[in-house]
C-alpha cells in the first residue's frame, strides 16, 4: 500500500535528500537480455562477518531484474573523474546502449560485467532484497573486491562533487 504524502512535506523531503551527500555507484548484472547496469547513490556497507553491503534500485529497474534472475551483480564506486559513467548509466537508453562504446574495457567476471577504472569494486552473491517505499533494497554478499586508484565521486544537491583533500574545517 502506498502511503500518501502531504505536498508540503514532500518538497521539504525532497530538498532534504538533496542536501545528503553520497557516493556515486553503478550496479552491473547479466540479466535474461544480457548485461544490465544502472547508477546509484545509495551503497553502505552492512556487514563484515559476512561481508554485506546493500544498494537501492527502483522498482522497475531492469537491472534489478537482471540481478534477480543471475542472483550476483558487480558494484562499481566511481573515481571522481568519472561521471560520464554515471550519467550513462543513469539515462534511459536501453541496457545494450550503455554498454556500447563506453570507453572503458569491460570483461565478465564471474558472471558478472566488470568495467574497468573504477575506484573500487565489489562482486556480490545476492543474499537478500527487501522493497521499502517506491525501492528495493538489495543485500550483497561481497565474494571479492578490486581497489583502484583515486578520489570518490560523490552527489550532492543535485550536482556531481569532487572531495578535496584537507577540505574540511
Amino acid at each position: 500500500m502506498t502511503a500518501t504524502l502531504d505536498p508540503t512535506l514532500a518538497e521539504a523531503c525532497r530538498e532534504y535528500y538533496r542536501k545528503l551527500t553520497a557516493g556515486v555507484a553503478v550496479v552491473t548484472a547479466c540479466g535474461p537480455s544480457g548485461w544490465s547496469g544502472t547508477t546509484v547513490s545509495t551503497v553502505t556497507s552492512v556487514s563484515l562477518r559476512p561481508p554485506i553491503l546493500l544498494c537501492c534500485m527502483a522498482l522497475d529497474s531492469r537491472t534489478l531484474t537482471a540481478i534477480r534472475h543471475a542472483g550476483c551483480f558487480a558494484v562499481h564506486l566511481l573515481a571522481d573523474d568519472q561521471p560520464d559513467l554515471a550519467d550513462r548509466f543513469s539515462r534511459s537508453p536501453s541496457d545494450s546502449t550503455r554498454f556500447a562504446d563506453l570507453g572503458y574495457e569491460v570483461r565478465l567476471v564471474d558472471g558478472r560485467p566488470v568495467i574497468s577504472g573504477a575506484l573500487a569494486v565489489a562482486w556480490c552473491e545476492l543474499h537478500d532484497s527487501t522493497q521499502v517505499g517506491d525501492h528495493q533494497v538489495v543485500y550483497g554478499r561481497v565474494s571479492g573486491v578490486r581497489i583502484g586508484r583515486g578520489r570518490p565521486l560523490a552527489w550532492h544537491d543535485r550536482a556531481y562533487q569532487a572531495l578535496v583533500p584537507g577540505g574540511h574545517r
